[in-house]
């Protein structure tokens, strides 16, 4: 599936994130409110995004239904239990039976939004990932996905991508709110930059310091606190031994706060990924590494760098509660308790 998520199918996807995010903001100009939670506003702006990416479809009658699915699963069945653990996995737990329960009513949900799509254009292009997982091949076989296995493809990917890139995109405003210096930087880089549907592709290549916040955000708060893997033999890793089908695990919140890789890891520093400077091999890897690379991590990425982008040309962000905020390692990096905003509309 690799190839439907090249970045030269970037500006395909760029304009959903763009038309989604241009009426989120308006939505929030239009409230008026005090403070905004920033966190609700980002997860439901990342599931519209979803939604509109994978499928150029409004999410419409069925966003309350995947929006209430979603929150459902989120705090219980998104998260291990003791008995996930501790039972063999021929025994199911019963949060095993559960999530079964959740599959069969999420697959029939994405039957419905699929059914609901609208008909391919008569030019044949590309306008979506749906279009674009359609038109893949495997390379060594010749065949494409079948129905049920591209509807089991686009039900993972919103549940489980929209979620990373919305805590990328809250912790990314919530730094940015703490570092003037780093908001009036990107505000001075978006002053007049036209960040609307039709030139969101290629706005992305002019926003390289919004870009490395991004960048730098997801270093401090990688969205996969912990990457899981087995050995498919027998390896060695310094002075450890490590046997056939060994779990081994690699913490990617520890290995971005390596004091022999990184200068001053605790800082929030952006200029670590400007210029020509250059970061070492498998000490940055908040979408993983190698082969089993997250698929969507260039669109995850342009997804957060737009949105944060056009957030910060609307707003001036500010906190409205100064008290830390402390991680959540749960299945991802998750904050503690939402943190209030103040959203000032920013002076042209």
């Amino acid at each position: 599936m690799a190839p439907a998520f090249a970045n030269r199918f970037l500006p395909v996807l760029s304009r959903h994130v763009a038309g989604a995010t241009h009426e989120t903001m308006a939505e929030l100009r239009a409230a008026r409110a005090d403070t905004t939670d920033l966190l609700a506003t980002a997860q439901h702006l990342s599931l519209e995004i979803a939604a509109r990416s994978m499928f150029s479809l409004d999410l419409g009658p069925y966003g309350a239904a995947l929006r209430s699915m979603i929150e459902s699963y989120r705090p219980w069945l998104g998260r291990p239990g003791v008995l996930d653990i501790l039972l063999p996995r021929t025994v199911p737990s019963p949060r095993d039976i559960a999530r079964r329960l959740f599959r069969s009513r999420w697959t029939r949900l994405m039957d419905a939004v699929v059914a609901a799509r609208p008909e391919a254009p008569a030019e044949d292009a590309a306008r979506d990932l749906f279009d674009l997982l359609k038109a893949t091949r495997d390379p060594d076989t010749g065949l494409g996905l079948s129905p049920d296995q591209l509807r089991d493809q686009v039900a993972t990917m919103i549940l489980a991508g929209h979620e990373t890139t919305a805590l990328a995109i809250f912790w990314s405003a919530f730094l940015v709110a703490a570092a003037p210096a780093a908001q009036a930087h990107i505000a001075a880089e978006v002053r007049g930059l036209d960040l609307g549907s039709a030139s969101a592709g290629a706005a992305l290549q002019r926003l390289p310091f919004t870009r490395a916040v991004v960048s730098e955000t997801l270093r401090l708060y990688p969205p996969a606190f912990l990457i899981a893997r087995q050995a498919v033999g027998a390896d060695r890793c310094g002075a450890v031994e490590i046997p056939r089908e060994t779990l081994v695990i690699i913490s990617p919140w520890v290995l971005h706060r390596h004091r022999r890789r990184w200068a001053d890891p605790d800082a929030f520093d952006p200029t670590r990924f400007l210029g020509d400077r250059q970061v070492a091999r498998y000490a940055y890897m908040p979408f993983g590494a190698g082969p089993r690379v997250c698929v969507g991590a260039q669109f995850g990425l342009a997804e957060a760098v737009l949105v944060l982008a056009i957030l910060v040309q609307t707003f001036e962000l500010g906190l409205a509660d100064l008290r830390p905020v402390v991680p959540a390692a749960v299945v991802s990096m998750q904050p503690e308790r939402s943190v209030p905003f103040r959203l000032r509309p920013r002076r042209a």
